[in-house]
């Protein structure tokens, strides 16, 4: 199939591609910093905290517990009860509407922004 491309097809899609690629770096950076943390655990809230304070959380999950912590405006789950460790390995997050999941743990870390940024509705 790349025989058939001309050169002009593949300036086409390059730049195509060069488009999407700075499309989201430029979306992502006007993403809002997060300023409340809500962890659930199977489906009920159990700690609400602010991401600006520097703290380390303890929760228990269905399976085991989780290292919860906070520090710089950042969140990250640091240790979990959990086999594949997935949470774990999310990192550090800080954007409202950020999540970090333990699925075996049915533990969810939620960021929550300011609720004077957030849009409410959009009307016409």
């Amino acid at each position: 199939m790349l025989k058939i491309l001309t050169a002009a097809d593949k300036i086409l899609i390059g730049t195509v591609i060069s488009i999407i690629v700075a499309s989201f770096f430029a979306l992502s950076a006007f993403s809002v910093q997060g300023s409340t943390v809500l962890i659930q655990v199977d489906g009920k809230t159990v700690h609400k905290m602010n991401l600006n304070e520097s703290r380390l959380v303890t929760i228990t999950g269905t399976r085991g517990e989780l290292h919860i912590e906070t520090k710089d405006g950042k969140i990250a789950v640091t240790y979990a009860d959990c086999p594949q460790q997935v949470c774990v390995r999310t990192g550090w997050r800080f954007r409202s509407g950020d999540l970090i999941v333990c699925v075996p743990n049915k533990t969810v870390v939620c960021i929550m922004g300011d609720e004077s940024e957030e849009i409410k509705a959009v009307t016409g």
